[in-house]
């Protein structure tokens, strides 16, 4: 009766995990940027088009299995971007200022400051269309224990160019937008959500209703897997620690008869089902004729502070987005 009992749920699990409904938080965007008609580079878009017109009428692998190889071909990690446009000066006491401070410099050669260029709102909006296709990407349970924030607005971006190692700050203030991708560290306090998701039907569906007892062990079991307890962190952490040692233990003991799951950390199973989405957003960037560059070297707590981040979000990636300043057969 345990076995019947634990393989039938592990094919709920399993249901679940590969469902692809769409549900979560809507992206964040901070487009107050100049209007533009300028397009970005199109080099790959050509050939993708080009391969799936060529197979649409021969035998062999279908347009969309050619399409998606040349997709991931294409993709690269783009070291520097093209500014769209400079940054002008809001008024003569600006220019009055920087040419008094040039004119207390030696005659040594001075570095310039580096500011933040202005974005290119035809690039902003395709990939904020990448972004909400990317939603898309299948996460445990369907719970998309993630929010996504877009940052193209000058000063917001040179806010997180402070916060940026190297020539990280220079991509991410040359580039049109930055996506940072935030791994919740705390999704149950987002449980009431899950379940309104967990009632909702499709209006065509015959199904009937989710039982109550059924809708309580889902929850129970993508608390479980997440480690994302609603409570304090004193609290929450070592209430993690507990049940991931006893599910080992449970298994040790049994010898394997009994086959529990390897339960991470919260910042762990977040941060796994996020990169799901930050994978699908770069490979629908590409397709779009947009060059991406992930990047996580980033002074984290600053970020938060910078952009007014909750501290239950971790922040393992930010992915800038733009049109490259070399073409890629270059």
């Amino acid at each position: 009766m345990i076995r019947l009992r634990i393989k039938s749920l592990m094919w709920l699990c399993a249901s679940l995990i590969t469902s692809d409904a769409f549900v979560g938080p809507m992206p964040v965007s901070k487009d107050d940027v100049g209007r533009s008609t300028r397009s970005p580079t199109t080099s790959c878009r050509t050939s993708l088009e080009q391969a799936t017109s060529a197979t649409n009428n021969s035998p062999g692998p279908s347009a969309m299995a050619v399409a998606f190889d040349s997709i991931n071909r294409c993709r690269y990690a783009c070291t520097r971007f093209r500014r769209h446009a400079e940054q002008r000066k809001s008024n003569a006491a600006d220019q009055m200022k920087d040419t008094t401070a040039q004119g207390t410099k030696d005659n040594t050669k001075q570095k310039p400051r580096a500011t933040a260029s202005v974005s290119d709102l035809t690039v902003v909006r395709q990939a904020l269309h990448c972004l909400n296709m990317a939603r898309r990407a299948p996460s445990g349970f369907n719970s998309q224990p993630y929010r996504l924030l877009m940052v193209s607005s000058e000063p917001a971006k040179e806010a997180l160019a402070l916060c940026c190692h190297g020539r990280n700050a220079d991509r991410v203030r040359d580039s049109d937008c930055t996506i940072l991708f935030l791994a919740d560290r705390e999704w149950g306090r987002d449980m009431s959500r899950f379940g309104t998701f967990l009632d909702e039907r499709p209006a065509n569906a015959k199904l009937p209703p989710m039982g109550k007892w059924v809708k309580r062990k889902i929850q129970i079991l993508v608390l479980m897997f997440s480690s994302g307890y609603p409570f304090p962190r004193l609290i929450a952490s070592p209430m993690s620690f507990i049940v991931r040692f006893v599910v080992g233990l449970v298994g040790t003991v049994t010898r394997r008869r009994i086959l529990m799951p390897t339960l991470s950390s919260a910042e762990t199973w977040a941060t796994k089902n996020t990169m799901l989405v930050a994978m699908s957003y770069m490979l629908a960037a590409t397709s779009r004729g947009l060059a991406t560059c992930p990047m996580e070297g980033v002074w984290a707590q600053g970020v938060r502070r910078a952009l007014g981040i909750p501290r239950r979000y971790a922040i393992p990636l930010i992915v800038s987005t733009g049109t490259p300043y070399h073409s890629p057969t270059d």
